[in-house]
């Protein structure tokens, strides 16, 4: 009959799963900051378009080119404000539908440019923000004065 040993703790493998945690770790931490980056870009992105189309279509609605120009900026910092995108933004209006004569065709394009903060969730040597830049196009109603 041959003899066992008897079992010992950990064996000759002793200590791998702590090596293995410090190792990929590291790597867990990177994929997470990665992850919620391109969640923080996406976000940024999807409330910059609807700010610039809020803006557009505030602006398409106003009476005079200047009136447009006012409610389409406070339109594009409210949306951007109560969506929880705290940035600067650039609002660039396209307002010369407001100089084609009534019964003509006209748009007012609204661009809107925010740099969206990432410095809280990015990592060393990923930038601090990236700029998200949106346009969106509405009508102006033939048929109403300018």
């Amino acid at each position: 009959m041959t003899r066992r040993e008897p079992f010992k703790p950990g064996g000759p493998e002793a200590g791998n799963a702590v090596v293995e945690g410090a190792v990929l770790a590291p790597l867990f931490v990177t994929f997470l900051a990665a992850l919620l980056v391109a969640m923080r870009v996406q976000h940024g992105s999807a409330v910059v378009s609807q700010a610039a189309a809020d803006a557009a279509r505030h602006a398409s609605i106003a009476r005079t080119a200047g009136q447009a120009r006012a409610d389409a900026t406070a339109s594009a910092l409210t949306t951007l404000r109560g969506r929880g995108l705290h940035c600067t933004p650039r609002v660039t209006l396209d307002l010369s539908g407001f100089n084609r004569s009534v019964g003509q065709n006209a748009t007012v394009t609204a661009r809107v440019t925010c740099a969206v903060r990432l410095a809280d969730v990015a990592l060393p040597g990923m930038p601090g923000s990236r700029s998200v830049t949106k346009t969106h196009r509405s009508p102006i109603d033939p048929y109403r004065g300018r």
